[in-house]
């Protein structure tokens, strides 16, 4: 495990470590799976518990390197394209709310983690976070897949395509 970076993204998304505030350590494990996700390389190991997917070697280094994960200070930089992937984030997450991101990175480890086709994916998260409203559980879904979903280039173009349908036919009714 890459602390050290795990360390850069947390600053870069803006988190204040406290590790006396279980929704900021959920937060913190929620937000580097997720950048993980998205292909910043922390190197943290993740399984699936009770709250999502989880890596007890990223809660022991947060208490090893307390003061540093206080701190914020690391030698690790991201590079443009990993800053570029931790403001999508920002902007996607805005608030960084546990409930959010909790159900976001569940959703992403069976969907993008374990490649379960998306209807089973949502299932699974609805069974696995039940005790949240679904309008929290959508919001979440949603979240993860604007910030992971990489459309291939044919969906690009249908969307181009659909798109500009759309905007022909609004165009049409102001005549």
């Amino acid at each position: 495990m890459d602390f050290e970076k795990a360390i850069a993204c947390i600053r870069a998304v803006g988190i204040k470590p406290n590790l006396d505030n279980f929704d900021n350590k959920l937060v913190i494990q929620k937000t580097i799976f997720l950048l993980q996700k998205k292909g910043i390389d922390c190197g943290v190991p993740y399984n699936f518990y009770v709250r999502g997917p989880y890596s007890p070697e990223l809660t022991k280094g947060m208490y090893e390197e307390q003061e540093k994960l206080k701190s914020l200070k690391t030698s690790k930089e991201l590079s443009k394209k990993e800053e570029k992937s931790a403001e999508e984030f920002k902007e996607i997450f805005e608030e960084l709310t546990p409930g959010i991101l909790e159900v976001a990175a569940t959703y992403a480890y069976f969907a993008f983690e374990k490649k379960e086709p998306a209807i089973e994916a949502l299932r699974k998260v609805r069974e696995t976070k039940g005790f949240y409203p679904e309008a929290q559980i959508s919001q979440g879904v949603s979240k993860a897949k604007q910030f992971l979903y990489e459309p291939t280039k044919k969906e690009l173009d249908e969307m181009k395509k659909e798109f500009k349908m759309w905007e022909n036919a609004g165009i049409n009714t102001i005549k």
